[in-house]
């Protein structure tokens, strides 16, 4: 083994399935879980890759995403037998991280951006200029505006940094609370879909953390979109040419859809590896249960974050 840092003069490792430190030379067994190191049996110890780096204080972060990308169903048997370890814990907080990031960077892109008309009569506050701190004038349309415009048509946009970064920092929050809240739904679920012969070993734990590697595309996508205020400035500005909001929004739509669905699709997948006389009941809830689990989460994000942000704004005298 490689060390993963040095104490004292002497290598310290780490043990796979429970993080325990360990001595160079290291033990047959862990002196904390008693797991066999030479052992690669099929069992329920985690033996992925990624847990061999982890052991090993080697990166092996997109290698594993690749290992769960491209899994055949050898593999997706294996990763139903293993066990929750220390490396999979690390894999799955890894990634909950950068996921909950993308969901920030979403919304800090997203808040805090008005366009207003030129006529105040056309603006839900009456009035074409913030009556808040902190706004920005970032784009208006070239003057003298044309006698036939529309009253409606936006011709000045501004920017609140304050509202960006409030949005950013609670949909953050928010985000590492949902995702580890619908973790914990979706593992006790899959202990009680199994029948109380099989909860014992913790089967498809593992899996659990190791999926989201799915996470990916959908941080891809939070990255795409976070350029759709060129598209506002464009607009506003008259700009001869400028990205639409589409050529943002389809791609990033379609990455995170795909994620969302390769995601569920891949967890039934490895449940649909669970002993015969159980695996009815564990890929019915991966195939129902997991979908009634994230569509109140989704939608609680959605439509609950507009009006605390809503509310923050006012009492932070902030609001437009």
């Amino acid at each position: 083994m490689k060390t993963e840092r040095r104490a004292a003069g002497r290598a310290i490792l780490r043990c796979p399935a429970c993080g325990q430190g360990l001595e160079s030379p290291p033990p047959p067994r862990c002196p904390l879980c008693q797991i066999d190191f030479h052992d690669d049996r099929i069992t329920g110890a985690d033996v992925t890759p990624y847990s061999k780096s982890f052991s090993m204080g080697e990166p092996g972060w997109r290698p594993m995403c690749e290992w769960v990308w491209y899994a055949g169903w050898s593999r997706l048997k294996h990763l139903m037998l293993m066990r929750a370890s220390a490396a999979s814990r690390q894999f799955a907080r890894v990634n909950m991280v950068l996921l909950a990031m993308a969901f920030a960077l979403y919304e800090a892109t997203r808040v805090g951006w008005r366009g207003v008309a030129d006529s105040a009569a056309s603006e839900p506050t009456g009035s074409t200029e913030p009556g808040g701190s902190g706004w920005l004038h970032v784009a208006g349309a070239p003057r003298p505006l044309p006698s036939d415009l529309a009253a409606e048509v936006s011709v000045d946009l501004w920017w609140n940094p304050v509202h960006a970064v409030v949005a950013g920092v609670i949909s953050l929050a928010f985000a590492l609370l949902l995702i580890w809240g619908m973790l914990f739904l979706v593992r006790a679920g899959v202990t009680k879909a199994h029948k109380p012969v099989y909860r014992s070993e913790q089967r498809l734990t593992a899996a659990l953390h190791y999926s989201f590697a799915w996470g990916i595309p959908t941080i891809v996508a939070a990255v795409l979109v976070a350029f759709r205020p060129i598209s506002n400035i464009g607009a506003i500005a008259r700009w001869s040419w400028f990205p639409t909001r589409r050529a943002f929004e389809i791609p990033a739509t379609v990455l995170a859809a795909f994620a969302m669905i390769m995601w569920w699709f891949w967890l039934v997948c490895v449940g649909n590896a669970a002993p015969a006389d159980t695996r009815g009941r564990v890929v019915a809830f991966l195939g129902i249960g997991v979908p009634l689990i994230v569509a109140p989460a989704v939608a609680g994000w959605w439509f609950g974050l507009d009006r605390l942000y809503t509310w923050l704004f006012r009492m932070m005298s902030v609001q437009f």
